[in-house]
Order: C-alpha cells, then structure tokens, then sequence
C-alpha cells in the first residue's frame, strides 16, 4: 500500500511540475507552460532589477534598470568586456535628474557603436539609453539599442543641424582634405565648417562623429600620440571635446564629441579643431586626411 502511495505521490509530482516549468525535444525551455515555442518561454511577467544611483557609480554584473537621480554631473561606467562573457546584456540607463548631464563610458580601450564609434554617449536630462554588449573583448565592445526622450513626445523634437561629410573613394592621395598637425599647434578641421540655423533660442544636444586617416611617413609604431577634438560655435570653444590616443603614427583616428550648447535665435557657424595633445616622443610633422564628419543637432520645442 506504501509503495503504491508512493507512486501515486511521485506522478503528481510531475505532472505539478511540468505545468510551471517544461523542456521539448528541441532543448527549449518553458516556465509556466507545456509547450514551449522558443529556447525561453515564459508564460506570465518577468522582474529585472531596478537601481538609482546620484552619483559616478560603475555597473555590475548583476545590474539591468539604472535610473540617475543626482544633483550635478555624473558619469556611469560599464563593466569591462572580459573575455566575452557579457555578450548579449542589456542595460537600460535614464537620466531621471532635473538639470544635471550623465555620461555613459566603455573601460580604456573599448567603444560603444551608434551611427560611428564613441569613447561616451551623453545623457541629457529625461532622455534614456539603452546598450548591448557585443561579445567582443577590445575595441567596439557596446552596442547603442536607442536613445530617446522619456519626457516629450517626437513631434516636439526639432532638429538644429544635419550635416555630413564623406571623402570621395580614391581621394587619396590627391584630397582638399589634408592637413598637417604639429606640437600644439590647433588646426581647423578641413570641412568641418557649416551654417545652421535657430528659431528660437534653445540648449541644443549635438552629437558628432570624425573620422581620420594617417598618411605619415614613415610610420612610427612605437610612439602614440594622443589628439583633441573640440566643438567650435561661432568662433567660441564650446568646451565640447574628446582626446584620444592613436595606435601609431600612421593608424587612423576616430572622434565622437556630444553635449548640450545653450544657443541664441539666428544664424550659428560650427566646426572642429584638432590638436596634438601629446606627441609622445614624436616631434615629426604628421599628415592627415578628413574621410568623414557627421552633425546631429537637436531641440526641444
């Protein structure tokens, strides 16, 4: 009698089983369902973790939801890429702050993919992010999914400024484009100089992609000289910069810059200085070209 109990208990037990949390012969796996269509079913809500920081704080592991709450400007950092083993995590970032910036930034030598490669992303206040982690350890490691306004809806987005720049393939070596840099020297970025036009006086969120390419010769692959990139608007530095370190003297460059810039209504003339930062030993002359500038501009109305 004992035995047959047993196996009475034994069989509900599965059958209870099976109701929350099920596994097909195609290896997929089902939580509250029989049938489970897709390698994970899950056939009711699902929780991530929910996190608010006010100030730098780094992501971990464990983090998915962080809302940035603070009274001045921060900066968040992602968790360094590893050996792959981030690939596919999502994280989903809102600046919920009143007026204050948040900055999103890869570890040293690693680069988030939007419309180019960024050393950051720039959050402005009530707008959300939303990243991936590609699986790779160096270089492009980070995904940008979206970013959008939390606060307004699209139509109240205008846009300030849209403007690019590509260098026709076969330029080189006869291009309009090339430029020599030296120690310290500040250099206006071959076209990167354009018009555009406010309405009404508004901060504007300006993003801007630059890339670079090094015709020096002879390369020099033991020094690595590092570059500034800053925002000019009408004839005043914006204080709207990247540095970055090239690889050798000879490697190409990229630059990505983004902020908020407080403009007056009417006509505003923009573009891009670059500097030798540091030479790293390398006194040389160096020659670049210009293949690409990118301008996004925008407002809210």
């Amino acid at each position: 009698m004992m035995l047959q109990f047993t196996k009475y208990f034994i069989l509900l037990f599965l059958f209870t089983a099976i109701g929350s949390f099920a596994q097909n012969t195609a290896i997929n796996t089902g939580i509250n369902t029989k049938n489970p269509g897709s390698r994970l079913t899950v056939n009711g809500s699902v929780a991530a973790d929910y996190k608010i920081i006010t100030g730098n704080a780094v992501l971990g592991y464990s983090d998915y939801y962080t809302a940035y709450n603070g009274n001045a400007d921060a900066m968040l950092h992602l968790p360094p890429a590893g050996w792959g083993s981030l690939k596919g995590r999502v994280y989903a970032i809102k600046n919920t702050s009143s007026n204050s910036m948040l900055t999103v930034i890869p570890p040293a030598q690693e680069m988030i993919y939007g419309t180019a490669n960024m050393s950051s992303v720039t959050v402005p206040p009530g707008y959300y992010v939303k990243l991936i982690s590609r699986g790779t350890v160096t270089d492009t490691t980070w995904e940008l999914l979206a970013i959008m306004d939390g606060k307004v809806t699209s139509e109240a987005v205008k846009k300030a400024l849209d403007y690019s720049f590509g260098m026709d393939i076969g330029g080189y070596p006869i291009s309009p484009t090339e430029f020599i840099v030296s120690n310290n020297n500040s250099v206006l970025l071959p076209e990167s100089q354009t018009m555009f036009t406010m309405p009404v006086a508004k901060p504007v969120f300006l993003n801007v992609a630059i890339g670079l390419a090094d015709f020096t010769y002879p390369r020099v692959f033991s020094k690595s000289p590092y570059y500034r990139c800053e925002l000019i608007i009408d004839g005043v530095a914006t204080n709207l910069f990247q540095i970055a370190q090239q690889q050798h003297v000879g490697s190409s460059l990229r630059f990505n810059i983004s902020g908020v810039f407080n403009l007056s209504a009417g006509s505003h003339g923009i573009w891009v200085n670059i500097t030798r930062w540091n030479d790293d030993g390398h006194t040389g002359t160096q020659r670049l070209l210009v293949l690409s500038v990118v301008y996004d501009g925008v407002y809210l109305d």
